[in-house]
């Protein structure tokens, strides 16, 4: 058995384009007997047996967070992807057997359906009210908007505040500049280049956002980029896990400085390439410093506590179970969205495919969250 992304430098015949349905079927009982939902825990994940990362390069975060979370035909699509970046080698034996190289046909002719629901969510006081508002990007519109916090977990109307922002992902908010305004960050997906939109500090419609200055380049690789103030110096940080599974932090300088807004980036963690949903609810345990949160492939929601230096693989103590079930979980954003001085979490609860309802997760002070409440739809 090969699987999708593990021969990416091995390929150098021109990659083929597309391939019929039937034979992604052959691809799929050749993979993993034709099983689309199957978790087995090697890394790679659904029917074509996709790796992680490769999923995350070639889009498939605007589908689902794994690859078996899927729907069969979102697999094919991403697979497409991966068939014209990288030919019929990804799959090896598997795919020559079932003449990936040769099936030049389009597996749904018709226009596929597009993502739905919101994506890319952060959260930020980006209305200057000492309330956390939530941000994010409607995928079948490109639209940015944002919803204002009430500061009781829920939120107001939402307001407009960008369009083509389907050309941008990875989305991080926090005050990069110094300025006491949050700022948005965010990778262009076409160039890697890392952008910051400084924030005005109230919500003006399209005028929320300052013009973007680019801050960094080579940030295509990057995922689950996330601010947290690391080492407690009251700088929010950037952290993000690179394609080898490395999670690394870049420490914030405080001021807009171009490529020097962030520092020079730190290893603080190898073997995250499993899992996903990274997000900082800043301190879920009420000893003043920021955690960080993700989860795994079998659905179990983590803990990393934060030590308040950035110290390599020191600077997260060793992790706690939190949760169970997460993996029906996505679009993770954490803040203090009640106001109450502890760590928060929201999620989106939804089938692939299809929109859902927005959660709110209050945090105990203890580390761990209290029962939820379904505070939006259509989400």
């Amino acid at each position: 058995m090969t699987l999708a992304g593990l021969t990416l430098s091995l390929v150098s015949a021109a990659p083929a384009t597309a391939a019929s349905l039937g034979t992604w079927d052959k691809v799929a009982q050749c993979e993993s007997s034709g099983n689309w939902q199957i978790n087995t825990g090697n890394g790679y994940y659904g029917g074509v047996q996709i790796y992680l990362p490769t999923w995350n390069a070639y889009g498939g975060r605007e589908y689902a967070t794994y690859p078996h979370q899927a729907t069969k035909q979102q697999q094919i699509l991403i697979a497409e992807k991966i068939l014209a970046g990288q030919g019929a080698g990804a799959w090896g034996s598997c795919g020559a057997s079932a003449g990936l190289g040769s099936d030049h046909a389009d597996p749904y002719p018709t226009t596929p359906p597009a993502p739905v629901g919101m994506v890319h969510l952060t959260a930020a006081d980006f209305t200057g009210d000492g309330r956390k508002d939530l941000v994010g990007v409607e995928s079948a519109t490109g639209k940015l908007w944002l919803y204002p916090g009430k500061g009781d977990g829920t939120f107001g109307t939402r307001v407009q505040i960008g369009t083509g922002w389907n050309a941008m992902s990875k989305l991080a908010a926090a005050d990069y500049t110094g300025d006491g305004k949050a700022d948005l960050l965010a990778v262009e997906n076409s160039t890697g280049n890392l952008f910051l939109y400084p924030g005005t500090g109230s919500a003006v419609g399209m005028n929320t956002l300052g013009a973007r200055n680019r801050i960094g380049s080579g940030w295509g690789g990057m995922r689950d980029l996330t601010a947290v103030d690391v080492n407690k110096d009251g700088k929010p940080d950037l952290v993000g896990v690179d394609t080898n599974g490395a999670l690394w932090a870049y420490p914030g300088t405080g001021s807009l400085a171009g490529s020097s807004t962030l520092g020079g980036r730190v290893q603080i963690g190898s073997g995250w390439g499993s899992m996903a949903e990274l997000t900082s609810p800043g301190d879920l345990d009420s000893d003043g410093k920021d955690d960080l949160v993700a989860v795994d492939p079998a659905g179990a929601l983590w803990k990393y506590p934060g030590t308040g230096a950035l110290n390599g693989s020191n600077t997260f103590g060793g992790r706690n179970q939190i949760g169970s079930g997460w993996n029906s979980m996505h679009q993770l954003v954490g803040a203090d969205f009640n106001n109450d001085g502890k760590g928060d979490l929201d999620a989106v609860q939804a089938q692939a495919g299809s929109t859902g309802g927005l959660y709110f997760y209050p945090g105990n002070g203890s580390g761990g969250l209290a029962d939820r409440a379904r505070i939006g739809t259509g989400w």
